[in-house]
C-alpha cells in the first residue's frame, strides 16, 4: 500500500514537471523571422522542369504557384519595386531601371512599415543587383550592402544568420538573370539551367545556416522565394506570358501547404508584413494582400 502511495507521488511530481515544462514552452510564442530570397529572371517553368532539391524542399513546406504574375512593365526596377513596396508601378511610378524613387514617402519599401511599428526589429538588405537599395530610406535598413557576385552575397548573408541575429532579410541574386540575356531564358540553353541550379546550392546554404541557429527551435522563419521576371529570347520587359509569369513560393510554419492561385508580385510585400505581425492599414492603398499563411 505504501509502495503504491509512493509511485503514485513519484508520478504527480514526473507529471507535474511536464505539465510546467509543456505549459512554459506553450506561453512562450515563437519570434518571429523573415527570409525573402529574390531570384532575378528566374522563369518558372524551369523549376518545374529541373531538379532544384532546396527549392523543391521548400515547397513541400509551404505553398507555392507557377502562375504569379509580375508587374506589367516587366523590367527588374519597375518588377522589384511592386515586390517590395506592395504596389503596382502605376503607384510607385519606377518605370525603368534608372528611374530614381519619387513617390517612397507614399509608398516605401516594407521596411518601413516594420521599422514604423518596431524600431528595434533588425533590417538587412544583402543584393547583387545595386539599384534595389535605392528604394530604402534613411532607417529602414539596419545593413543595406551591394555585392558584385551570389556567391559574395550568399556568404554574406550565412554570415549574417551566423554570427548576428535579423529579425528581416532580403537576399538579391542575380546570376541567373546574366545567364538569360547571355544565352537565353530557356530549358533549352544549358547555361541558363546550370545558373538555376547554382542558386539552388546556394539557397541550401543559406536554410542550412537557419536550421543551424542556435535559437532556431525558439524562432518562426518565413522563407519567401520569388522573382521579378521572366523573360524569353535574350530579353524581357514585354506584357506577355514569357516575361510576366513568375513564380512564389512561401515556406514555414507559418505556412499553409499546397498550390494557390490568383499570386501577384505585390503580394509578397503584404504577405512579408503579416508574418512580422503588422497589421495593413488601407490608407497604405495596397495593391498586395496576404497569400498562404495561416490565421494570426
Amino acid at each position: 500500500m505504501l509502495l503504491t502511495r509512493g509511485l503514485h507521488v513519484i508520478i504527480a511530481i514526473v507529471l507535474s514537471i511536464f505539465t510546467s515544462c509543456s505549459n512554459d514552452e506553450l506561453l512562450e510564442p515563437k519570434e518571429k523571422k523573415l527570409l525573402i530570397i529574390g531570384i532575378d529572371g528566374c522563369r518558372p517553368d524551369i523549376l518545374e522542369q529541373v531538379t532544384t532539391p532546396a527549392i523543391d524542399k521548400l515547397i513541400d513546406n509551404g505553398v507555392y504557384s507557377y502562375k504569379a504574375q509580375t508587374d506589367k512593365i516587366s523590367y527588374s526596377g519597375p518588377c522589384w519595386s511592386s515586390m517590395l513596396t506592395g504596389v503596382w508601378s502605376e503607384k510607385h511610378q519606377i518605370l525603368t531601371n534608372s528611374t530614381n524613387p519619387q513617390h517612397l514617402d507614399v509608398y516605401p519599401h516594407f521596411f518601413n512599415r516594420i521599422k514604423e511599428l518596431n524600431p528595434a526589429k533588425k533590417t538587412y538588405s544583402i543584393i547583387h543587383w545595386q539599384p534595389i537599395n535605392a528604394l530604402l530610406q534613411e532607417g529602414d535598413a539596419d545593413v543595406a550592402e551591394h555585392y558584385n557576385s551570389d556567391e559574395e552575397v550568399t556568404q554574406r548573408t550565412i554570415n549574417v544568420l551566423s554570427k548576428e541575429d535579423p529579425d528581416v532579410l532580403f537576399m538579391h541574386l542575380d546570376d541567373v538573370d546574366h545567364a538569360g540575356h547571355a544565352y537565353g531564358y530557356s530549358i533549352d540553353q544549358e547555361e541558363y539551367v546550370k545558373a538555376v541550379k547554382k542558386v539552388d546550392n546556394w539557397i541550401e546554404d543559406v536554410v542550412n545556416a537557419i536550421e543551424k541557429r542556435t535559437t532556431y527551435h525558439k524562432e518562426d522563419w518565413l522563407i519567401i522565394v520569388s522573382t521579378d521576371h521572366g523573360g524569353s529570347g535574350r530579353s524581357h520587359g514585354l506584357k506577355i506570358p514569357e516575361h510576366t509569369t513568375i513564380f512564389f513560393i512561401a515556406s514555414g510554419e507559418a505556412a499553409l501547404k499546397g498550390q494557390i492561385l490568383n499570386v501577384n508580385v505585390t503580394d509578397v510585400a503584404a504577405t512579408a508584413l503579416y508574418h512580422m505581425g503588422v497589421d495593413l492599414q488601407q490608407s497604405w492603398r495596397l495593391d498586395g494582400t496576404v497569400k498562404g499563411l495561416r490565421s494570426k
